[in-house]
């Protein structure tokens, strides 16, 4: 039996899709405990970005009032230790911009998440989801 296919909203999904895929059909939420919740639900998505949940696309992460970007794209690999610097900005409605040096870290003892250092004491970390 096939695994379900995760259904996105539309305004999401095009947010998502122009940003670019990080991993076909890979999820990646800042809360590991959200993934089952989102992932049931038709409209988990959203409601998950509209309660402040940030949502890791290629190029940045969101939830709908809070948005960063940044460049180069990410590129997933999680076969050795890696660090990379991406250059960008945060955006708050106002609108409110705010530029930003974004370091991410992926460690193979970790798979599947993604450390994000931002200038704060830890870093934000998203994970993996899987269906």
């Amino acid at each position: 039996m096939p695994a379900p296919r995760l259904q996105l909203p539309a305004t999401l999904a095009a947010i998502i899709a122009l940003s670019g895929p990080l991993q076909a059909d890979q999820l990646y939420l800042d809360d590991a405990a959200a993934c089952d919740r989102v992932l049931i639900s038709e409209n988990g998505i959203t409601d998950y970005a509209n309660e402040g949940g940030l949502i890791l696309h290629q190029s940045g992460f969101s939830s709908m009032e809070y948005f960063c970007n940044f460049q180069p794209a990410l590129s997933l690999e999680w076969g050795s230790y890696r660090v990379s610097d991406h250059t960008g900005r945060c955006e708050l409605p106002g609108p409110q911009y705010f530029p930003q040096l974004f370091t991410v870290v992926l460690d193979p003892e970790e798979p599947g998440t993604v450390s994000i250092w931002m200038g704060e004491a830890e870093p934000l970390r998203f994970f993996a989801c899987s269906s």
